[in-house]
Parts: C-alpha cells; sequence; structure tokens
C-alpha cells in the first residue's frame, strides 16, 4: 500500500520530518499545508485533495466529518494524546506497519494505542 499521511496538529511536525527523512514517507503536517488552527472539516478536505490518510489524536470530530462523504482516504486514530514526540513517531510507524498489508484504507478508520493495540472499522458515508 502506498501510503500518503496529513498529520494533524496534535502531532508533532517532526514526525512527518522524521517519517520522511528516515523512513521515506510521504508525510506532511499541517502546518506546511497553511491549516495549523484549521477546523478539522479543512483538514480532512485538504486530506481529501491530496489523496492523504488523517491522522490525528482528534477520533470523534475526524469520524464525523468523514461519514459526510462518500468517499474518503481513511483515517488513523491515534488513542492517546499525551504521547512524547518519540512515542507518537512509535505509534505512526507500527501503524504504517500494520498498513502495509492492506490494500487501502478507503472509508475506514485504523484506531491504534500506545501497546501497539489496533482495531480497524469501518466508516461509511451517511452514518452517524
Amino acid at each position: 500500500m502506498n501510503v500518503k499521511l496529513l498529520l494533524d496538529e496534535n502531532l508533532s511536525p517532526w514526525v512527518a520530518e522524521t517519517l520522511r527523512k528516515e523512513d521515506g514517507v510521504d508525510a506532511v503536517h499541517v502546518r506546511e499545508r497553511g491549516l495549523l488552527e484549521a477546523n478539522d472539516r479543512a483538514v480532512l478536505e485538504r486530506a481529501y485533495a491530496e489523496d492523504r490518510i488523517v491522522v490525528t489524536c482528534n477520533a470523534d470530530d475526524f469520524v464525523r466529518f468523514a461519514r459526510a462523504h462518500e468517499l474518503h482516504p481513511g483515517l488513523v486514530l491515534v488513542e492517546e494524546g499525551d504521547l512524547r514526540r518519540p512515542e507518537q513517531l512509535e505509534v505512526v510507524r507500527r501503524a504504517l506497519a500494520v498498513l502495509s498489508g492492506e490494500r487501502d484504507l478507503v472509508n475506514r478508520v485504523l484506531r491504534i494505542w500506545r501497546d501497539g493495540t489496533t482495531v480497524f472499522e469501518e466508516v461509511p458515508a451517511g452514518e452517524s
């Protein structure tokens, strides 16, 4: 799976930079797209336009907005928001390892916890 990520502002820009430099992952941070302090809908719209998976700790809002789209590239929801930068990087790398075995993440969510636990969920349009 060729993964392109858009990291939300609740994750460090350092994580996106490190993923690019050390892992060759096409990862950008909302700051690099002029979306710092943008609302979640705007972030999801940019991800949709660039066919990027949003990586965020803000689960509820993004899932709700994703349901408003008939088609979305997917979400990675980091279930703990109090992680330090190296912990954020490790969790995102674990998510990437899980995603490497998938065809795509279209209309799905990958929830991931610090301990490596993962759960996939379908997020079809029109559900509340």
